[in-house]
């Protein structure tokens, strides 16, 4: 292998393929980062579980490959100091890199025991904005289970029905539930997809208006955004039916701006050292005219007033403000429907008119 290109480009290519990179892997082949030059230069990370390749243009004047160990192949290239890099592969696996004065020889492995990744995309495709999907993505992945005792809760469900796509996400404290339409759209699934690689595709997705190509199938699924793809296994196992959790009625509802609940419960936190259960935020409605954020622990207390509307029975209620506020953070809206079943039942937010989003929280016993 032997080829020019620009630093920055490769550096670009290193590391949105590092990201995947399994590290310690008792595999040394995966520690490292899959180099071939064939019409164009493609770089592949990969950590058993999801892969995700780059293609990047080069000046190729001999095709080869080989397998560099990530992290020093991102540090070299980070401090080349010109944007010009030359790079050959020579006898016994050595990777030689050039740039400006600076020349360095890193010790690689043979490219033919690297594991075969599946890039290839099936007939079923779905195709959204890149914006679209990361903000879908960043809107429910917060609720995902970390418990590896549940791994079907460690996902997000991807639902595809109707011309409608949904991201599912539930720990058994909190319930997050994106909606988008697709219009044409004719897929129809129901899969479950690691949070750790649709953590790492959000990060890829761009802000513009440019598509993604999702395709699933019923072992793992793919995103092409064009130079980058990324292919992640699927959760086995069938994920809980999210709408036969949610209220059907509510006792108590009131409408408020986002941003003003997420700034009173950011406030009353400041109290609040430690996740301890024992250390709640309380949401009180003493009269139908206002809402009482507040929150008492051995540190002090914290009482805000915020003037509402409220139909219904007043409640008096306790939450974690960590998932009010995750939820909260995520929400763009200018107003929001709280409703509440009871003192004990859960908290359901959405938005003031539609079924863009909904979210719902379990609050804390006394």
């Amino acid at each position: 292998m032997k080829l020019t290109c620009t630093r920055n480009h490769l550096m670009e290519a290193i590391s949105t393929v590092q990201r995947v990179v399994a590290t310690r892997s008792t595999d040394k082949l995966l520690d490292g980062i899959l180099l071939v030059a064939n019409q164009e230069l493609v770089l592949t990370g990969y950590d058993s579980e999801t892969g995700i390749e780059f293609r990047m243009d080069a000046d190729i004047s001999r095709k080869g490959d080989i397998v560099v160990p990530a992290k020093f192949l991102s540090e070299v290239v980070r401090k080349l100091p010109d944007n010009h890099v030359y790079l050959e592969v020579q006898d016994n696996n050595i990777l030689m890199i050039e740039s400006g004065n600076s020349l360095f020889r890193l010790r690689g492995f043979s490219a033919e025991k690297y594991p075969e990744i599946r890039f290839i995309e099936d007939e079923s495709r779905i195709v959204v904005k890149q914006k679209t999907l990361k903000d879908m993505i960043n809107q429910t992945i917060f609720a995902v289970s970390t418990d590896q005792s549940r791994p079907i809760l460690m996902g997000l469900n991807m639902i595809c029905e109707k011309e409608s796509l949904t991201l599912v996400a539930l720990d058994g404290f909190r319930l997050a539930v994106r909606h988008e339409s697709v219009p044409g759209m004719e897929v129809n699934v129901n899969i479950i997809i690691p949070a750790k690689a649709m953590a790492e595709i959000a990060r890829i997705m761009s802000d513009d208006d440019e598509e993604v190509v999702i395709s699933p199938s019923h072992n793992y699924i793919i995103f092409n955004k064009g130079n980058v793809k990324v292919v992640t296994r699927l959760i086995k196992g069938e994920f809980l039916n999210y709408r036969s959790i949610i209220p059907r009625e509510a006792d108590t509802s009131l409408i408020i701006p986002p941003e003003v609940l997420l700034a009173a419960i950011e406030r009353a936190s400041i109290m609040i050292e430690t996740d301890d259960r024992r250390f709640p935020v309380t949401l009180n409605m003493p009269d139908h005219d206002t809402l009482v954020v507040e929150s008492r622990t051995d540190i002090g207390e914290a009482k805000e007033d915020i003037a509402i509307a409220l139909a219904g029975d007043r409640v008096e209620i306790d939450f974690n403000p960590r998932f009010f506020i995750e939820v909260l953070r995520q929400i763009e809206d200018e107003r929001v429907m709280l409703t509440f079943s009871g003192s004990l039942g859960p908290c359901s937010i959405k938005p003031e008119s539609g079924d863009k989003f909904f979210y719902m929280i379990l609050p804390l016993r006394r």
